[in-house]
């Protein structure tokens, strides 16, 4: 298993752990031209559901065009959800979630 296959599938058991996980269709973004989400999650903050979208990186920052095609993804989630989203980039090393 590739490193960065390793950190997301970590970090994905973590938000199985912490959030209420979210399956988000690869196929139906990449058909809007939005990009590919790695992990998502929702969690309850003051009485209001928010979407956490996270981009699990184990080396470099998301490219202008990657993070453009995210933002487009969590403007189309928030949209047909009609909650609130947040975007995070996580960078994971061996020894963190």
């Amino acid at each position: 298993m590739r490193s960065g296959d390793k950190h997301e599938k970590d970090f994905s058991v973590y938000v199985h752990k912490n959030y209420l996980p979210v399956l988000v269709s690869s196929v139906l973004l990449r058909s809007l031209d939005a990009g590919q989400v790695d992990v998502a999650g929702l969690l309850k903050v003051n009485q209001s559901w928010v979407l956490s979208i996270f981009e699990v990186k184990s080396s470099q920052f998301p490219s202008s065009l990657q993070w453009r095609r995210l933002r487009k993804s969590q403007d189309y989630l928030s949209k047909i959800l009609d909650i609130s989203t947040k975007l995070e980039v996580k960078f994971c090393q061996k020894d963190q979630p």
